[in-house]
Formats: structure tokens, C-alpha cells, sequence
């Protein structure tokens, strides 16, 4: 029984928890009604009421005021709730696809070190080759990327500069870019990089503007190509080539 629900033994069916559960994930029901409704789940304080209440969290209701002031009502009763929230509350960021205020509620919970190792192990079960999750892990990647132990998240996230998602690439790409001066040869991150970096550049089938930017990443900060290399990719190979100490160098366009 939830810490709202110590005194009050009037609890809701679980058909009433579905129907509330309804309501507030209707888009075009009046703000106030919704909000009413999940007033009542939260002194319900059950885990059915609660797990009703986070599916507030994975719709956009009309009106983007209401429907943002609704989601940062929600996000701070979830950290009111604290630990009796947490079952529920992973269940959901395992499941649904959007998750920013979810993943801050639980981040305010838990502490930066605890909910980004749990971010971790929920965007590793997904993995590079889940284009279906890209929305939900894009909300994870912008997580573990406010991190202050950045290097570490980054050797975690570089397997990522593969996935299906470009959004999700370029925020990696842009990581790797702001701390480059501490990716250096020798290191397992920076042979991570430019590995992935150098498949980028030789993948016909990456989007063009992932191309380009990977390249000119590996170029900008003189990152040698690996040996063992396939040929670059058209749109790469029409402006850059490697030379024969395997950096990849800018051609010089004829005046």
C-alpha cells in the first residue's frame, strides 16, 4: 500500500484503475479532468494504480502547455514516491519509447551512479540493431551523455555509432568531437572509435551527412585507419582519400 494510501481503505478495482487509466491517456479530455483522475491513483497507491499512472507519460495530449506541465506534475509526485515507484517505474522505461521525464524522475530517485548503470543495461538490451527502440534510445543516449564521467559512458555508447538511428550517431559523433583530446592511440576507446568511425566511412548504405561527419572527424584530429580496411564509400571517396600512413587527407580541388 502506497505512502498516500495509509488511511484510506476505499481502493479502486482494477476495472476502475483500467478506466481511469483511459481517461488520462486520452489526449482530448480536459487537463483538469486528467489531472483529478491521476490525483486518484496516487492516493489508490497501489502498483496497478501506479503502473496506470506512468502510461501518462507515453502519450502527447493536446495542448502543449497543459500536456508539459501535466509530465513535470508527474515527474515530481514519481520522485515523492520515491522507492515504492521504482518496480513499476523500470518497468516502464524498459517498455515504452518516450521516457525523458520518466528517466529523470528515476535519475532524481536514484542517484546519477545507480540510474546510469540502469540506462546502461536498458539501451545494451536493445542494442545498435533495434531500429523499432530508435526513440527510446536516443532519450537514453541523451542521458548517459550528461554525464560526468563521460569517457566511461562513451566506451559503453560507441558500439552505438552503428545503429540504425542517425540522430543517435550524431549526438555520439559529437561527443567523440568535444572530448577527442582525451581519446588518444593506444586506448581501448580510441581504437573503438576509429574502428566504427572507419566502417562509417565505408558503408554505402550510412546516410550521407553520417558519412561526411565521420570523416571529417578521423581527418580533423589525424586518427589513423586500421590496415585492414575496405574501400571508401563514394560520397567519401569524393573528397577525401588515405594516404600512405593511412590517415584519411582532404583532395585539393583544382582552382
Amino acid at each position: 500500500m502506497g505512502i498516500f494510501n495509509l488511511f484510506n481503505n476505499d481502493q479502486l478495482s482494477d476495472k476502475k484503475i483500467a478506466k481511469i487509466g483511459k481517461l488520462i491517456t486520452n489526449p482530448f479530455a480536459q487537463p483538469d479532468v486528467r489531472m483529478t483522475e491521476m490525483h486518484r491513483l496516487v492516493r489508490d497507491g497501489t502498483d496497478g494504480s501506479y503502473r496506470a499512472l506512468l502510461k501518462r507519460l507515453s502519450v502527447n495530449a493536446n495542448g502543449h502547455i497543459a500536456d508539459e506541465d501535466e509530465k513535470k506534475w508527474l515527474e515530481d509526485m514519481l520522485v515523492d514516491l520515491g522507492e515504492e515507484i521504482l518496480s513499476p517505474l523500470e518497468d516502464y522505461i524498459n517498455q515504452e519509447k518516450q521516457l525523458t521525464y520518466a528517466l529523470r524522475a528515476y535519475r532524481r530517485i536514484c542517484g546519477d551512479d545507480n540510474a546510469l548503470e540502469f540506462f546502461l543495461k536498458v539501451l545494451n538490451r536493445y542494442g545498435p540493431l533495434n531500429y523499432r527502440a530508435g526513440d527510446a534510445k536516443l532519450q537514453l543516449v541523451n542521458q548517459l551523455l550528461t554525464d560526468k564521467d563521460l569517457e566511461k559512458n562513451l566506451t559503453e555508447l560507441i558500439p552505438f555509432l552503428l545503429d540504425h538511428s542517425d540522430d543517435i550517431r550524431w549526438l555520439i559523433m559529437d561527443a567523440i568531437e568535444k572530448n577527442a583530446s582525451d581519446i588518444l592511440p593506444g586506448q581501448k576507446l580510441y581504437e573503438e572509435c576509429i574502428q566504427n568511425l572507419t566502417e562509417i566511412i565505408c558503408d554505402e548504405n550510412a546516410g550521407p551527412r553520417i558519412q561526411k561527419r565521420a570523416a571529417e572527424i578521423i581527418a580533423r584530429f589525424e586518427w589513423a585507419i586500421p590496415e585492414v580496411r575496405e574501400n571508401l564509400s563514394t560520397i567519401v571517396g569524393e573528397e577525401y582519400f588515405i594516404d600512405k600512413k593511412n590517415f584519411l587527407r582532404k583532395r585539393v580541388r583544382p582552382q
